[in-house]
């Protein structure tokens, strides 16, 4: 079989000029193209309170799908999505910028209330942390000794 290489030259060029066109090459849905333009109200959703899930569930509703099966937009892929966007954002902030500067985005898809442990926890682990490092053998020894008092015959 020959291969024609002028005609591969100018099929991989009009190619890569129609891939280059959105802004991420990989686009296959359009999702992330559509979640990108809808971000800033779903930031404004986020501030109201509104659930990704919810969110989720809207944008599905407008025929938002994900991957080559087109299954509707569940809440892991949309905040996935979010994400991947931020990132791509802070990636092109940190690049000179060419024509003026680009806005900072918002961390809405990481931003989880942090954990915290029980007030009565917290001594306990402070009290931990202000004991002098023990060694492995003090540690073992220690160990050996509480069970050797609870199996301890009266």
């Amino acid at each position: 079989m020959a291969l024609d290489l002028r005609r591969l030259r100018t099929d991989a060029s009009r190619l890569q000029t129609e891939r280059s066109k959105s802004r991420s090459s990989r686009e296959t849905t359009g999702t992330t193209r559509a979640i990108r333009a809808a971000l800033p109200e779903i930031y404004k959703l986020r501030e109201d309170g509104v659930q990704w899930s919810a969110i989720a569930a809207a944008l599905a509703a407008q025929g938002i799908v994900q991957g080559k099966d087109r299954t509707s937009l569940t809440t892991n892929r949309l905040t996935a999505l979010v994400r991947q966007i931020e990132l791509q954002n802070e990636k092109r902030a940190a690049k000179p910028a060419k024509k003026g500067a680009v806005a900072k985005s918002k961390k809405f898809a990481m931003q989880n209330r942090r954990l915290s442990l029980s007030p009565d926890v917290e001594s306990e682990t402070q009290a931990v942390a202000g004991r002098p490092p023990q060694s492995e053998d003090e540690i073992r020894r220690f160990a050996f000794e509480r069970v050797r008092r609870m199996t301890k015959k009266d």
